[in-house]
């Protein structure tokens, strides 16, 4: 008696009286004898209904809203509101879309959320001073048509034509031959086009090869030369096509850590050795406010040439030349009236103070109108800093 008793004890410790449990500890075999009726049927029925959804979502996946699509609604403004549209298109000009392809959502980002549209590639941009993108995507047939040709259209607005050169230089691949025609400094590529015109650097990139993509890519290119003012060249493509009789292809500008030196900035510089060569030989200038500066930027340029070399002499005016230990390539830079000009990478000393030479005769001979252009960027360092600083060379 005492032993049954003390086991009814235990178990209802454990248990609890009017505990109601559905399942037992172990196993999943029911703790209750009988179900009430609605029971059963609240359970079918949200079984069914969540089989319901399922089968809902799976099929608007399958069969989405062509509307969806359709981007072009979010662009027609109010009756009341055409100059804050013309305003979030930019530069982009009107009607874009022709020969079967319609045109998306346009895209406004400032130089702050540029990240937002292009990720990784921000920070080359911002290097060049961006002020604005503009983006919009042409896509081919109807809405709700998968896989569909598309074109993706991105302007730039860089502020300067110098830095639209610049940016554009930096991504075009070496060999590829720019043409310079009416403002215009651009390039086709495959499927592809690329623009620098007036502060504007414009990419068209297309989404396969097709006759159509081709053709609208190359449409659109000479569109936006028509629409968007054009800009005379910068006043260095004077001293190296003009009087050096360089391509133009082979003129770049460099916002900031020309030569990977910190203090190197607004450098116009020029490539003198061929695609295909081992030699990587430049030439550059930089314009100053006076030849004061000129000549304190000058030797901040002999100092950081020697700080990557050794002495190697001087020219017959007495400019000092670098050696870099490792290339054996020289170096040197002097100050002419209020330019620096100077070159880098030459095969050996005789060719460096060639080129040194006529890059000071070449500034001699600037036209008078060309000489009054050759200022400073607004943004560039008048001071030059006592020490120079390590950073990528942006081209």
């Amino acid at each position: 008696m005492l032993r049954r008793g003390t086991v009814a004890k235990r178990v209802e410790s454990r248990s609890g009286v009017g505990e109601g449990r559905v399942f037992i500890k172990d196993g999943f075999r029911s703790y209750r004898r009988t179900y009430r009726v609605g029971e059963v049927y609240w359970g079918i029925g949200t079984g069914v209904a969540l089989l319901g959804i399922v089968g809902w979502v799976t099929w608007k996946g399958a069969h989405p809203d062509p509307s969806l699509f359709d981007m072009s609604a979010a662009l027609q403004a109010d009756p009341g509101s055409s100059s804050a549209a013309a305003s979030a298109r930019g530069p982009l000009p009107a009607g874009l879309a022709a020969g079967g392809f319609r045109e998306g959502k346009v895209g406004e980002y400032s130089a702050d959320d540029l990240y937002v549209k292009i990720n990784g590639r921000a920070g080359f941009f911002q290097s060049f001073g961006v002020k604005s993108l503009h983006a919009v995507t042409l896509e081919a047939g109807p809405a709700s048509e998968a896989n569909a040709s598309s074109i993706d259209i991105e302007v730039y607005d860089l502020g300067e034509s110098r830095n639209a050169i610049g940016a554009y230089n930096g991504e075009r691949p070496p060999g590829i031959e720019s043409l310079v025609s009416d403002g215009s400094t651009f390039h086709f590529d495959r499927n592809a086009a690329f623009l620098a015109r007036g502060a504007y650097y414009i990419r068209f990139i297309g989404s396969d090869e097709s006759e159509a993509v081709v053709a609208e890519v190359q449409r659109l290119l000479e569109l936006f030369r028509r629409e968007i003012a054009g800009a005379a060249l910068p006043w260095a493509f004077s001293l190296f096509v003009d009087q050096l009789k360089l391509s133009p292809s082979a003129v770049t500008y460099v916002k900031n850590n020309a030569f990977s030196f910190g203090f190197a900035g607004d450098v116009y510089k020029a490539t003198l050795s061929a695609a295909d060569s081992t030699e990587d030989m430049e030439a550059f200038v930089v314009a100053r406010a006076d030849a004061e500066s000129a000549g304190a930027l000058a030797r901040q340029y002999q100092e950081g040439f020697g700080s990557v070399g050794v002495p190697s002499g001087k020219t017959r005016a007495g400019v000092p030349l670098s050696k870099d230990e490792y290339l054996g390539t020289f170096s040197g830079a002097l100050a002419t009236e209020r330019w620096v000009v100077g070159v880098r990478g030459a095969p050996s000393a005789e060719r460096a103070q060639e080129i040194l030479e006529s890059l000071s005769t070449g500034i001699g001979a600037l036209p008078p109108e060309v000489r009054a252009r050759a200022l400073p960027s607004a943004d560039a360092t008048e001071t030059p800093q006592a020490e120079s600083a390590g950073g990528s060379d942006e081209h």
